[in-house]
């Protein structure tokens, strides 16, 4: 009986030190893990994929750089992207940033044909996607924000139609062909009559390029001469190639204007060497680009379409935009 009692107590005595063991340990254990759990499921940083259509363009850069100063500012993973001009490489950057897992994309299309399979991987892969800045054919899209290209072209034409006389010899630098802001800006220059009111000598891409856009002007101050009355740019950048061909060749009468709003098309503006700048707001785009990125997201509900408008800068206002 005693033996019977002993042999009862020691196996109650083991089972209950099994059981705190397993337990104590089990929980140390689990409490552990959920705490380590816990705090790395703290809510991981959106991350959003980036691809710009060519950061050597300075107005496109200065989009660029707000989106990552945004992205900053919202505690977000940017990953950016340099298509450098070429929309075969945009849209393998897209695969790419699906394939990494972005949360959202946002596209700054190098071409309007071109560039929208983006728009359809993004689609099928349940990732949303913000167009900015450049119109893409397709507009199955999450949201676009950005300027309307043929007001600029329309604002462009109204002011050389306004500063020139009707049948003056110009000549006009375009974007690249089939980009948002090529087509959309030659409808303006269309919309407003400016092909028919001017003698149109020649019409030449410089694909944003300042470089390329000084070569066309030289070609055009020796072909033309004296003849050459005005050269109207669909950017700054080629504006400030046209311009300084212009001084190289002492052409201090050939009017030039263009659009953006770059610094350096700014202080010409103001120096008088050139008339105008269509100002449209970088900093602006990409500072909505990110914000729309995030709440779409997170799911939330973002307006399909918003639009920035250009503004005029010529020598009566220029000081408003050097602030």
């Amino acid at each position: 009986m005693k033996k019977r009692m002993v042999g009862t107590i020691f196996a109650v005595l083991l089972a209950a030190a099994m059981t705190v063991g397993c337990s104590g340990g089990a929980d140390g254990k689990d409490s552990k893990t959920e705490k380590k759990s816990d705090s790395g499921s703290g809510k991981d940083k959106i991350t959003v994929g980036v691809t710009m259509k060519d950061n050597s363009d300075e107005f496109v850069k200065r989009i660029a750089n707000a989106i990552e100063a945004e992205g900053k500012k919202e505690d977000v993973k940017i990953l950016m992207n340099d298509a450098q001009g070429d929309v075969n490489k945009q849209v393998s950057d897209v695969e790419n940033m699906i394939a990494q897992g972005v949360d959202v994309i946002i596209l700054n299309a190098q071409d309007m044909e071109g560039s929208s399979p983006c728009v359809t991987q993004a689609k099928e892969a349940g990732i949303p996607l913000i167009v900015c800045n450049t119109d893409v054919s397709n507009t199955d899209y999450t949201g676009f924000v950005g300027c309307t290209d043929q007001e600029s072209g329309e604002m462009l034409a109204k002011w050389f139609m306004d500063n020139l006389p009707k049948g003056s010899n110009v000549c006009i630098i375009e974007g690249p062909m089939g980009q948002a802001g090529q087509v959309g800006r030659m409808e303006g220059f269309k919309s407003a009559g400016m092909l028919d009111y001017f003698n149109v000598l020649a019409t030449q891409t410089a694909n944003w390029k300042r470089d390329e856009a000084m070569t066309l002007a030289e070609d055009w101050v020796t072909t033309y001469g004296d003849k050459l009355n005005a050269i109207i740019c669909e950017n700054d950048d080629m504006a400030m190639g046209a311009l300084s061909a212009c001084k190289a060749a002492g052409r201090d009468d050939i009017v030039i204007g263009g659009v953006d709003g770059i610094d350096d098309a700014l202080e010409a503006v103001k120096n008088g060497e050139t008339g105008v700048s269509i100002v449209q707001d970088a900093e602006g785009q990409g500072t909505t680009a990110v914000e729309m990125a995030v709440k779409a997201a997170k799911g939330e509900e973002i307006p399909y379409d918003t639009r920035i408008p250009f503004k005029e800068c010529t020598s009566d206002n220029v000081d408003e935009f050097l602030k």
